[in-house]
């Protein structure tokens, strides 16, 4: 179907993407980038075929551009990479913003296609260093496309990038603004606002951190370059979230100052229930996936043991965390699969190897 795909922008997502392209037969993959040494790095490690000095070589007979770049720079990329691309050329992005992007995109040349993109995965590191052709794997990758692209051109791009292990969703770009805002850019500022108010009262409260505020907390480490152009891009629907949080902050400061706190159980329930609803997963399952607990010594070679095992037995792990871990002793594994049918043959296999398992 494809045969060469460009990346302008060579960073985490960018090379991310180009590792787990480079897994297909077939398809070559150059990349492009004013940072040259992430250029080579990208190379180095298998990420690209090759590295391109110009815009124009790098996309003049690509079938598939992605953009990989911060949103700006995007935004002034997109008539410069649709000049140089050839007839039926599909551009994509993978910025986290999508209603600016495909507002730019109207006014590109007509015989090329762009579908705005945004992979619900990454990290808060960024750099060529921390790519992972496993990003995307079983996460929500969303795209955008707009009114004029065939429905051909979208599922080609589509096949694509479930190829990637991705899973795909068509979306409004005004609906997916909203919701990013909700459940993304949010939370990105409530967790540097959180460490920040903790912070103020002396990196001594900081050490006591236990898990909680470290899991809530992660994305506080994030680059604000990245987000620079996030925060601006989707400013509107961000106001919005923060003025319904308000609301929300402001009920429970009530509470608070009337000593009602019976009226937080109404508030523990329902949150308890909505987040029971959001699929299992914090990397964006859209399917349910079946989860299996391990507990295993700390001793090098038990987790091939079980994952070979588990192969020979015919199941494909879908997801794999360590949850908790104490050196010298062990700790404990989630193992995630596909069926009930799955999971409950996992069991069996597993606990004939003599390890303790069980589920939620």
């Amino acid at each position: 179907m494809f045969r060469k795909i460009s990346i302008i922008g060579t960073g985490l997502i960018g090379g991310s993407l180009g590792l787990a392209f480079k897994q297909m037969r077939n398809l070559k993959v150059v990349g492009f980038d004013t940072n040259t040494q992430a250029l080579e790095k990208a190379i180095e490690i298998g990420a690209i075929d090759e590295g391109i000095s110009s815009i124009e070589n790098a996309v003049n007979d690509s079938d598939v551009i992605f953009l990989c770049t911060p949103l700006n720079e995007i935004i002034k990329l997109l008539p410069l990479v649709s000049k140089f691309a050839k007839l039926g050329t599909i551009i994509t992005d993978v910025g986290s913003v999508k209603k600016a992007v495909l507002d730019a995109a109207k006014n590109i040349k007509n015989d090329v296609y762009f579908i705005g993109g945004h992979p619900m995965a990454g990290s808060e590191k960024k750099g060529i260093s921390y790519a992972d052709p496993f990003l995307f794997q079983n996460a929500v990758y969303a795209l955008c496309p707009g009114p004029d692209v065939p429905i051909k051109v979208i599922n080609d791009l589509t096949i694509l990038i479930k190829l990637t292990g991705a899973n795909v969703v068509l979306i409004d770009p005004e609906i997916h603004d909203k919701i990013a805002g909700y459940i993304s850019h949010l939370p990105q500022l409530l967790a540097v606002l959180l460490v920040n108010t903790a912070g103020d009262l002396g990196t001594e409260y900081l050490t006591l951190a236990g898990g909680g505020f470290r899991d809530l907390t992660r994305i506080a480490s994030s680059q604000f370059e990245i987000w620079n152009d996030i925060i601006s891009l989707n400013r509107e629907k961000l106001l919005e979230a923060i003025d319904a949080f308000i609301v929300g902050l402001n009920k429970y400061k009530s509470y608070l100052l009337n000593n009602e706190i019976e009226k937080f159980r109404d508030e523990f329930d329902r949150a308890f229930k909505l987040r029971n609803e959001i699929p299992l997963t914090a990397k964006g399952f859209i399917h349910k996936l079946y989860d299996v607990f391990i507990v295993v010594e700390d001793r090098p070679g038990v987790l091939s043991k079980i994952s070979t095992a588990l192969y020979e037995g015919g199941l494909n792990i879908r997801d794999i965390e360590l949850l908790r871990v104490r050196e010298g002793i062990g700790g404990t594994f989630r193992i995630s699969f596909e069926s009930e049918r799955d999971a409950n043959k996992a069991i069996e296999i597993i606990k004939s190897l003599g390890y303790k398992v069980f589920t939620r």
